[in-house]
This record gives structure tokens, C-alpha cells and sequence, in this order.
């Protein structure tokens, strides 16, 4: 992968641009001091991106290898720059004479550039001779350009003088707005619309302050967005490849070209201002290339990450090498699409292992990628949706569930652990003989076959029940860590194991058990590992029993006695022990610390095996369903998930419920699910939490902080650290990560009082409706990709219109715009988002504007999307895309842009 710091190359690159500013050959640096194009430019330098972009596009250009990046600007070397910016450098005529009036000096060679951008509208002769003769007896090319007075410049060169002039009366929100010459309002306004210009440090704009040279190449650069020069070494178009040695350019004209990626390749976002690295890039999305003029690519841009493809699915048919032509089932079409012989498509399976086009087998399953840059679209990609691989292998059971038939193998030459499916038809064998599924077990060595992915045979050579032993711990020495024991149905001798250090141990239902834990007399089962070890230990004939709210009598410290009584009243007497463990909120303490919390009235639950106490766990909260609340007596009645039921007394406890203002403990109602925090002395509910189902639009995650940030339905935002007991799951239930829940997305949050617990991942689908068949519950949809897909709804699902429930299914028409998603209480809801015509004005920042249609029209603008499919008819474009005076349709969807139609 291509580094970020870069130099080799930038040697040859010096020498051509070892200029002045606008000028003159110097000498070359040395290799060793280029990291960049200059030498002065540090790796990170805040213009390192917009310098190197510009040096190598020839619009800035430096001295003795170096770019000066602090020093001022001059008025007319702006000028020129403004001039290669829009690619009319050479348009000059430097040969012809050029009269100024005597008050305005130029530089002999900088008058002919003047003299054109005066010609081009980029100056106005009689703006820049007033300023000029109010300068008398100084030079109006050679004097420093100011902030203000470049803004007016770039505004025009990138042809927005109307909206300059639409601005000109407007206020700016800078601190020293007043200090800005009215005459120039207008562009400051709509340069920093545009995105060109920003502001400096305390809100202020600092007009009269002058350009640094770094300052004018970002601001160039920036510039760069709303002009279309073509550029020598320079090429525009779409991703079709992108690997750590090469890219490949699939250009408007249907030109490809493929670059390598060497150490000095720059790579750079246009939403950011620094570099980037090769992992910036985004397959299909839309780019830009320098090339370095010997088949490198010198600088690769991201412009736009909305991949620019369709992508179809179906049955394949056939694949005509001779007319370069794929054709699949498609429903009951036949559909045929081109590809280029000369960069045929990347072919891969669903384990993404190459393929080639005559490696496809036909009848199958196939998801073709067609770009949508080349007026007839051609296949890139071909992804067949199935697995091709097929071997045989051995290893060692990791694990394996017959249910879903999922098998995981630990090879014993790779020694890597893989998990595949098992055939439904697949064949289990062992000692030479069929057996079922179920004779299949975790440890055991196998041979196995694959064919298409799938495992189709497994013979079982080892079985690990062959490792297992039955018998009757006589001792257990965890410092020679060894288990003694009696053999069952042997001849009575005591046999000696050691265990390995990871062993693991299961004693009925207590949790974390440890050898620890094991007694002398305990019948057991044992398994050993490969070095005959043993890995694991369960008791077979030891029952843990659990005594709920049992409350302390007596506690001896010396004679190890705990004395308690159960629910009933009933005394009984534990003894306790080295291996007693003992918990409070959940977290392990000392026996020390635990013997001064046994004090008379403790409420503890002990988990026990006959007399004797394993885990003691000090009672803090109750967990369960509120079957009463008394108002009149203060207690709340708990059924707990073990079916014990606990009353327990409180006075004035705080309550949180998610969603509600101050509530108190009225605010509980039977049915509830709630946590119940207890004052340290167990006598009272000193906090309830009540549980509740929320759903929410996920503004930002942070997973590196285990940060997220959502906005409730009523468009309340709260960002919540996570802690690590808080669960993920996906759109199924499985397991996931903070990761996995994007911005924009849904999430149903089970909510503990105002802490989130628990974020499960809502799918949502949004898209132009095709049909709507309300007898069968479905919605057919076109998505932003072009894909038809059904939506099953169901016979009554919530259908709002403009935040008004509608009566039935049947109020969504084909063409209308909806979202499908369910509720967090598992409802089906359908939102029907109406367009609205409109305008287009501009794009600033993630704001876009729409002109005005009355006076009366006084919000004239919204916040994009993050996933906004900004499209016409089935093109997919970006918002550079966008022209002042566009017709566009507008769909907003919970206040955001969620589609842009340009007619």
C-alpha cells in the first residue's frame, strides 16, 4: 500500500517546477529533503494536500524547491493563478503591447495575464485602477492581495458573480463584518457559500488581512470544484478497480486506463483537506487522476463516494466471449449486457476467491455490477452467489451446531479455525460405519470434504470421547495443579492428572465455577487435550441450589458458619470455605471484605450444594415485574425471572423512565419491568429504573470511545457513553458492534430508566413504489440502486402521510416515496414522503438552497442526508452536479433531503 510521506518521484516533478511563483528556472533539490513536492512543506502541513494537487496541475509553482508557504501573495500573481485555474494561461497574448494608465504598475511579466483576466471579467478595469490611484505611489501588481479582494476574484472565476450580487446587501456573520469593504460584501458572502473562503480564529473574516501562499493554494484548490479544466496528466471518471499496486479509471467516453501505485502516489478525499491513504478510496465512486507521465498515478482523488452503478441479479444464461455480452434470467426476462474485452469484468465467487467469465457454470445464481458513466452501461464486475471452493482437509471440532449445521475446523496444517456449512445431504462416518449428525462432537479429529463451499463428507478419526473419563475426585492440588481420583468401574486406585491452565469447570447452574470448587467425593466427568490434560471438568450428581433473600443471623468467622433465614423463617447453616465466593453488584470481592458486610439482617442469596455455600452474593438491586405497587403502604411487589417474588418497602425513591419529565413512583404500573436499587443498608428502594422500548435515528458513533449520539422521535439528541455490559445486535438478534450501526440509520433501543442497555439494528428500505397489492400485504419498490425489491407489509401496517396515520394500505400509490421499518414495538410503518418542487440554488456544505418563490417564503433550504440518492431519472449524480436554476424535486424525510429528482 502506497504511504501517505512520499519523495522519490518528486525529483523530476522539482526540476520542471523549480520556478517562482509564476516563473523563472532555478536549481534542483536534493532527494533526501523532498517529502513533498517542496521541501518546506512538512508531511501534515494543513495545505499539503491543496499544494501538491496544484503543483502538479502546474497552476503553483515554487522556488529552488521550496514554496515560501508564508509568504504573501502578490495581486497579479493571483491573477495568474486564477487564469491556469481555468486553463486559460496560454490564451494570453505575451508578445503584444499593453498600455496602463501610469497609476497602475504591473510587473513586465505579469501585464499581459493582467490585461487578459481584465478581457475574461476576472477584474474590472475601472475597480482596479480606482484602487489603484488610491494607492498612488505604489505598485498595484507587486502589493499583497487581501482576503477580500481574492474572494471577489475566485467568485467571479468560477462564474458566481449573480450570486455576489444577490449578496451584496446581506450582513455576514463575521465579528468584523463592518470592516469589509460594502463594495465587496456580496463576494465575501457568496465565497464563503460557496465553500471557498472561511473564516479566521474569534469569528472574524479579517478582509484586509493578506494572502499567505499556502492560504491561496487551498483556496485555488477549493476552487477547483466548480470549473471543468482539463488539465494536463489529468482524468476524470469512476473506480472500477482499486488494489495496492494499481487503479484503474473508467472514463466518461468509456476510455479505461489503469495507473500504478508507487510510494510517491498522494491520495486525497475531496471532503477533506488532508491527505489520505489508499484505504480513502471507494470502489465505483467518482475520482480523479494525475497521472506522473510514466504510467503512475501521481495524485488519486476521491470526489464522490455514491457509487456510479447499478447492479442487477438473476439467473446467468449465457456468456458470449465472442460479442463480449452477458445475458441472465431475470424474472421472466432475458436481459443482456455488454462488457469490455479489454478490461473484462472482475469475476469473483461469494467468498470473493477469483474467478474468470468461463469459470461461471450456467444456471447460477449471479449479481452483475453495470456502470452508469458510459451512455450504454457495461458489466465490471460479475459476483456468482455461491462458494467455489472445493478440498479436502483435516483438523480438530472448535465447534458445531447441529441446528443450523454450522461446523468449525481448526486445520491441523494451517492451524487456522474455519466455519462452514454442512450440507443437509452431507455424510457423517465412523470406525468404518454411517452414523448421524449427533455422534459428531467438539475435540474430535476429522477428515473433511467441501465442494461448492459447503462440507459434503466428514469422518470422524479421533473421537474425543476416547479422551473422556469417568470417576470420583479423591483431591485437588492447584499447586502442583493436579486432580486425584478413583476411576469408575476400575479397580479402586487413585489415578493423578494434571490439569491445563485454561481448564474449565461446570457445577450445575453456577456461574465461573473453578477446580476450586471441586470436592472431594464429587462424581465427574473429564476430558483431556491433546497432552493429555485435563481441559475440562463437570460434576455430575452436584446440584447448586439457590436460596433467594435469605437474611443473616449469624456469621463465624473463625468456624466458617453462615446461619440465615430463608423466606419462610426457616433457619439453616452454611459452611463456607476457600473456594465460597462472594459477589456485590455483580463484582467479585475478597472473603475478607465479605466477612464484615455478614453482619445480622443482611439480605444475601447463597447458592449452595448441600450445606455447604458456594456463592454469596450481597443483595443490592431486584430485577423483575412489578406486579403491585401500593401507593398507600410504599412497597413494590417484583416477580423476579427466577419466580420469586419480593416485596420491597420505599418512602420518596428516585424513578427514571425514559421519556417522561420528573416521574415519580406513582408513575409504576403493574406490568412494568424495572430494576429496583436498594439504600446500603437493604432496608428501602432507594432508585427505581423502569425499562422501555425507544427508537431512535442514529446521528454519530464513536466506537474508539464507545460514543453514540441519537435523536428521539420528537428530534431530542443525546449523545450516551456506553459501557461495556451494553449489548449489540443486528437486524436478526445475533451479536454486533457499535460499529455496525451507521449514521442515519435506526436503532430500537431497550432503555433502563435514561441508559440505554441494549441497540438492536432496525433495516430500513426506502425507495419509488412500483406496486402496492394490499390483499397480499406487499409492496414492490425500486431502490436507489435500481433494484426492484418486495416488501412484505402485512394487511395493516401504520401508513403516515405529512404525520397523519392513514386509514389503510391502500392509501400508497405506485410512484409515491415511502420508508418501511418497523416500530419498537415490532409494528410495520410506512412513511409516505410527498416531493416538492423546487428551484435549485446552491449547495453549502451539507445545506441545500433552493430559490424563493414569494416573499412569503422565508426557510429556504435543508439539511442533506447522509445516504441522500440525488439522481436524474436513472442517473445517479452529486450535488456538484446541481446548476443554479435546476428543477428539482425534493423528498424530506424527518427534516433531511432524503432524495434530490433533477428533472
Amino acid at each position: 500500500m502506497a504511504l501517505v510521506t512520499r519523495g522519490k518521484t518528486w525529483v523530476s516533478l522539482i526540476a520542471l517546477l523549480a520556478l517562482v511563483w509564476t516563473g523563472t528556472v532555478t536549481g534542483v533539490p536534493s532527494a533526501s529533503a523532498a517529502a513533498t513536492p517542496f521541501s518546506d512543506v512538512a508531511a501534515g502541513h494543513w495545505a499539503e494536500k491543496h499544494i501538491a494537487k496544484l503543483a502538479l496541475q502546474g497552476i503553483v509553482k515554487g522556488n529552488e524547491g521550496k514554496f515560501d508557504l508564508n509568504g504573501s501573495v502578490t495581486r497579479q500573481d493571483a491573477v495568474i493563478m486564477a487564469l491556469r485555474l481555468l486553463g486559460l494561461e496560454s490564451k494570453a497574448d505575451t508578445g503584444g503591447a499593453i498600455a496602463f494608465p501610469s497609476t497602475f504598475n504591473v510587473s513586465n511579466y505579469a501585464s499581459a495575464y493582467v490585461d487578459y483576466a481584465f478581457a475574461k471579467g476576472l477584474l474590472n478595469r475601472n475597480e482596479e485602477y480606482a484602487l489603484a490611484e488610491k494607492e498612488k505611489g505604489g505598485s498595484w501588481g507587486t502589493a499583497p492581495a487581501t482576503r477580500e479582494w481574492i474572494a471577489r476574484l475566485l467568485v467571479r472565476a468560477v462564474g458566481k458573480e449573480d450570486e455576489a450580487t444577490a449578496a451584496k446587501g446581506r450582513a455576514t456573520s463575521f465579528a468584523d463584518n463592518a470592516a469589509i469593504d460594502p463594495a465587496l460584501l456580496g463576494y465575501v458572502n457568496a465565497a464563503v457559500s460557496l465553500g471557498l473562503v472561511k473564516g479566521t480564529d474569534g469569528n472574524k473574516f479579517d478582509p484586509k488581512g493578506k494572502v499567505s501562499r499556502a492560504t491561496a493554494a487551498t483556496l485555488i484548490s477549493r476552487a477547483e470544484t466548480f470549473v471543468n479544466t482539463a488539465f494536463p496528466n489529468q482524468a476524470s471518471g469512476i473506480w472500477i478497480g482499486i488494489a495496492p499496486d494499481k487503479l484503474t479509471l473508467l472514463q466518461a467516453d468509456g476510455s479505461i486506463t489503469t495507473y500504478a501505485v508507487t510510494d510517491s502516489t498522494l491520495f486525497s478525499r475531496a471532503d477533506s483537506e488532508k491527505l489520505t491513504t489508499l484505504d480513502g478510496l471507494t470502489l465505483y465512486g467518482k475520482a480523479l487522476v494525475i497521472s506522473d507521465g510514466a504510467g503512475g498515478a501521481a495524485y488519486a482523488e476521491q470526489i464522490d463516494d455514491t457509487p456510479q452503478v447499478k447492479t442487477v441479479e438473476g439467473t446467468l444464461v449465457v456468456v458470449s466471449a465472442t460479442k463480449h455480452q452477458i445475458s441472465i434470467l431475470n424474472g421472466e426476462d432475458v436481459q443482456t449486457y455488454e462488457y469490455d474485452p479489454e478490461v473484462p469484468p472482475v469475476v469473483a465467487d461469494a467468498e470473493n476467491n477469483p474467478l474468470t467469465l468461463g469459470d461461471l457454470p450456467s444456471s447460477a445464481a449471479v449479481k452483475l455490477v453495470v456502470d452508469t458513466v458510459r451512455a450504454n452501461g457495461k458489466v465490471v464486475a460479475v459476483t456468482l452467489k455461491q462458494s467455489t471452493v472445493s478440498k479436502s482437509g483435516q483438523g480438530t471440532v472448535v465447534s458445531w451446531n447441529s441446528s443450523s449445521r454450522l461446523l468449525t475446523v481448526k486445520d491441523e496444517t494451517t492451524g487456522i479455525a474455519e466455519t462452514r456449512s454442512v450440507s443437509a445431504s452431507a455424510t457423517y462416518q465412523k470406525d468404518g460405519n454411517y452414523v448421524g449428525q449427533q455422534v459428531l462432537k467438539v475435540g474430535d479429529t476429522i477428515a473433511y470434504e467441501i465442494r461448492n463451499g459447503e462440507i459434503t463428507s466428514v469422518v470422524i478419526t479421533k473421537s474425543v470421547a476416547a479422551n473422556t473419563i469417568t470417576g470420583t475426585i479423591f483431591k485437588v492440588d492447584t499447586s502442583a495443579k493436579t486432580i486425584q481420583y478413583t476411576e469408575s468401574g476400575g479397580s479402586g486406585n487413585i489415578v493423578l492428572k494434571f490439569y491445563a491452565d485454561n481448564v474449565k469447570v461446570k457445577i450445575g447452574d453456577l456461574t465461573d465455577a473453578t477446580v476450586n470448587d471441586l470436592m472431594s467425593g464429587d462424581r465427574v466427568t473429564m476430558t483431556l487435550d491433546a497432552n493429555g490434560k485435563v481441559a475440562t471438568v463437570e460434576v455430575n450428581d452436584s446440584t447448586v441450589s439457590t436460596m433467594y433473600g435469605a437474611i443473616v443471623s449469624s456469621y463465624d468467622a473463625d468456624a466458617k458458619v453462615l446461619v440465615v433465614k430463608d423466606a419462610a423463617g426457616k433457619a439453616k447453616a452454611f459452611s463456607t470455605g476457600d473456594s465460597t465466593r462472594y459477589y456485590l453488584d455483580g463484582q467479585l470481592i475478597s472473603a475478607a471484605n465479605a466477612s464484615l458486610m455478614l453482619y445480622k439482617n443482611k439480605k444475601v442469596d447463597i447458592g449452595y450444594i448441600d450445606d455447604r455455600a458456594v456463592k454469596i452474593t450481597f443483595i443490592a438491586k431486584y430485577t423483575g415485574t412489578v406486579t403491585a405497587n401500593n401507593t398507600t403502604t410504599k412497597t413494590l411487589t417484583l416477580l423476579q425471572a427466577n419466580g420469586v417474588s419480593v416485596t420491597i418497602p420505599y418512602t420518596t425513591p428516585k424513578v427514571e423512565i425514559y421519556g417522561q419529565s420528573s416521574p415519580t413512583y406513582t408513575n409504576i404500573a403493574v406490568g412494568d419491568t424495572v430494576t429496583a436499587l436498594l439504600n446500603s443498608t437493604q432496608d428501602f428502594i432507594s432508585t427505581v429504573y423502569v425499562q422501555r422500548k425507544a427508537q431512535f435515528e442514529v446521528v454519530s458513533v464513536d466506537p474508539a470511545n464507545s460514543k453514540i449520539t441519537l435523536k428521539s422521535a420528537s428530534g431530542t439528541i443525546n449523545e450516551w457513553t456506553l459501557g461495556a455490559e451494553t449489548v449489540y445486535l443486528d437486524e436478526n438478534g445475533n451479536a454486533a458492534g457499535l460499529g455496525q450501526f451507521p449514521a442515519g440509520s435506526f436503532v430500537t433501543a431497550t432503555m433502563l430508566g435514561n441508559t440505554p442497555t441494549v441497540l438492536k439494528y432496525v433495516p430500513t428500505a426506502y425507495g419509488r413504489v412500483v406496486s402496492v397489492d394490499a390483499a397480499a400485504g406487499t409492496i414492490q419498490l425500486q431502490t436507489n440502486t435500481g433494484a426492484t425489491v418486495q416488501q412484505n407489509v402485512g394487511a395493516s401496517p401504520l401508513v403516515y402521510k405529512d404525520g397523519v396515520l392513514q386509514p389503510s394500505l391502500s392509501s400508497v400509490r405506485a410512484e409515491d416515496r415511502v420508508e418501511v421499518r418497523k416500530d419498537e414495538q415490532d409494528r410495520t410503518v410506512i412513511t409516505i414522503v410527498p416531493g416538492m418542487a423546487k428551484t435549485f440554488f446552491r449547495i453549502d456544505g451539507s445545506l441545500l438552497y433552493w430559490k424563493v418563490s414569494s416573499l412569503s417564503e422565508t426557510n429556504n433550504f435543508v439539511k442533506l442526508h447522509p445516504q441522500v440518492y440525488i439522481h436524474n431519472a436513472t442517473t445517479t449524480l452529486t450535488a456538484s452536479n446541481l446548476v443554479n436554476g435546476d428543477a428539482i424535486t425534493i423528498y424530506i424525510l424527518r427534516g433531511q433531503a432524503i432524495e434530490v429528482a433533477k428533472s
